[in-house]
């Protein structure tokens, strides 16, 4: 006599938007193992050689991979990959391995484990978060490299469509099982962070992390329902649940078909209110996809990866070739360029250590204090100006005189172009980031220089909250919805208008559909947020009207703390779009809330 196996729900964390329903497949990563052997001078010399076709091998397999992430994917996916091969191309890492290779002669996969080891003790030490989950990257290189060493192939395959449960994926594991029929992912560890769960989202394949115990209690062949909006896989469903589930499929189904078709139409409400919604992106292969998504420009191109990627400022030539190129790809649509925003989250190994970067010498503190360097990127900029779709755009702008320092600056700049005889737009709009809290309290100031205002709720909320936004300790008090910081992007925007500019939004928060008729509702003029989710927010505005807006946002601003405020928006937006919500992570999309923005 067989029996109905009975439902169980495990909660774990939102990773990737979507739902999921099908057979469990319970994946077990075959590790590769090493044990520490003393090699004759024979061995020696043959092991130099299978070292190097190893590393070779390795090569070969990321650069594939890497071709694959960005032909499919984005610069974000590609960038995991590009990581792990900066690993096996660094030099510090192969003449380490030599050195003991020719000292201690020993076998070369025992010697590659030891080394990562090192480095997985210190970036496990750390309190970053990010840091400790980088660990996984070098597991994941180490393997890559004993496997080959050992002749062994790595078998991410299944048969069939299935929900992918394991212990731990890696970015390898995630690419490989998106080449077959995979529904959906769900691992006992992992954060929304994890580059698994990056990839999962850009692949567009709902998942769920941190379920703990997932691997222990299904079985392959299980039925489940993975919900990636909640966090939830469910197993051995009820016919009830399967029913609603299927219900809540075909709902979203029907409104991505919607959402396809938003992409030529204007962003204004049903009353006619107009905004603006624009991208925020960092690499030239980014913008196809931006253009395709519905932007109407770039609010915010951030330049510090050409100083990253390259261990170095770039010269001004080098910047000029991007600036225009990039000019040329969105014209007639405008690009905002910020300067250099080095500091804080963006330091180098090279650069000064400071005990609390966030607060110290960063973006237009250091270029300040680096006039040549900061006159090259200006010059850069204007020369590349003249189809008149560039504007710039100053990060961490606290006062007056700092702000008068840079436009001193950028005018010395312009009057040596002149003199040269060197074209650039004359009537170039200039913006700065509201994003330190004096900044809001002198705004009207401000505004007298400048042509818009483009608020980064990230720094924003961090510094008026007195919250690393990185450190998980304290993460529940950072807090984009506290009263404290609407009334802050209130006071911008209404301060902005009433000195004739406009009012732009670059940080997280405006890519967050939970706060878009707020948002509408205090006035704010331009929207620019990851590209993936234009077409959600477009829905939003198209489908209100600006009354409504007003009238969100005027309840919000009522309400005592940043709890009722998300609860009130929660419950007012999932009634009011319940199929876009369903595709979302907690009111995200299941965008990266520490990777993708740094505003």
């Amino acid at each position: 006599m067989s029996t109905t196996p009975k439902e169980m729900t495990l909660k774990g964390l939102p990773a990737s938007g979507g739902i999921a329903m099908g057979p469990a497949y319970v994946y077990e990563r075959e590790e590769v193992y090493v044990s520490e052997r003393i090699l004759t001078d024979e061995e020696l010399e043959r092991e130099r050689v299978l070292l190097d076709e190893a590393l070779q091998r390795s090569r070969h397999e990321l650069t594939k991979i890497i071709s694959f992430a960005r032909q499919k994917l984005n610069e974000e996916a590609a960038a995991i990959f590009e990581a792990q091969l900066a690993m096996i191309d660094d030099p510090v890492m192969r003449s380490a391995l030599d050195d003991r290779l020719r000292k201690e002669k020993k076998n070369a996969d025992f010697l590659i484990y030891d080394e990562l080891r090192k480095f997985k003790e210190i970036l496990g030490a750390s309190n970053d978060t990010l840091l400790r989950e980088r660990v996984q990257d070098l597991d994941e290189v180490g393997q890559r490299i004993m496997r080959n060493l050992q002749k062994k192939r790595l078998h991410s395959t299944v048969e069939g469509e299935h929900v992918i449960i394991a212990s731990q994926l890696t970015p390898s594991d995630t690419i490989l099982f998106s080449r077959n029929d995979v529904l959906a992912y769900a691992t006992d560890l992992g954060g929304i962070t994890s580059h698994a769960a990056i990839l999962a989202r850009s692949l567009k394949i709902p998942a769920v992390t941190a379920l703990q115990n997932g691997t222990a209690v299904v079985r392959t062949g299980d039925e489940v329902i993975l919900d990636g909006q909640r966090g939830l896989l469910i197993v051995n469903p009820t016919e009830r649940h399967r029913r609603e589930y299927e219900r809540k499929m075909e709902n979203i189904a029907r409104f991505e078909a919607d959402l396809a078709g938003l992409g030529e139409l204007p962003c204004e409400t049903e009353d006619g209110h107009k905004v603006e919604l624009s991208a925020n992106a960092e690499f030239i292969n980014e913008l196809e996809y931006v253009v395709t998504q519905g932007s109407k420009g770039i609010g915010l191109y951030r330049t510090e990866h050409l100083y990253i990627e390259k261990g170095d400022f770039p010269s001004e030539q080098e910047q000029f070739i991007e600036y225009s190129e990039i000019a040329h790809m969105m014209y007639p649509q405008p690009v905002i360029f910020r300067t250099f925003d080095i500091g804080g989250d963006k330091l180098l190994d090279s650069a000064v250590a400071e005990s609390n970067p966030f607060l110290g010498w960063r973006g237009i503190r250091m270029m300040l204090d680096k006039p040549v360097i900061f006159r090259q990127q200006l010059r850069a900029m204007l020369r590349a100006s003249s189809m008149k779709n560039i504007k710039i755009m100053f990060p961490m702008i606290s006062g007056v005189t700092e702000l008068r320092e840079v436009l001193d600056m950028l005018e010395s700049v312009k009057e040596e172009l002149r003199k040269e005889g060197v074209p650039f737009d004359e009537e170039m709009e200039l913006g700065l980031m509201i994003e330190v809290p004096s900044a809001v309290f002198v705004a009207d100031e401000l505004a007298k220089h400048v042509s818009f205002f483009s608020i980064g709720t990230n720094d924003l909320v961090q510094y008026l909250m007195a919250v690393d936004r990185n450190n998980e300790l304290i993460a529940d008090l950072y807090q984009e919805f506290h009263p404290a910081v609407l009334r802050a992007i209130r006071s911008t925007i209404d301060t902005g208008h009433a000195n004739g500019l406009w009012v732009g939004m670059c940080g997280e928060m405006a890519g967050n559909p939970l706060a878009t008729l707020l948002l509408l509702g205090l006035g704010l003029d331009e929207f620019s947020m990851v590209p993936s989710v234009i077409p959600e927010v477009k829905k939003i505005v198209r489908s209100s009207s600006y009354k409504e807006a007003r009238k969100v946002a005027a309840e919000a601003l009522r309400l005592a703390n940043a709890l009722e405020v998300r609860e009130y928006l929660s419950t007012y937006m999932h009634e009011r779009f319940p199929e876009l919500f369903a595709t979302m992570v907690n009111g995200m999309n299941g965008h990266d809330e520490n990777g993708g923005e740094d505003e």
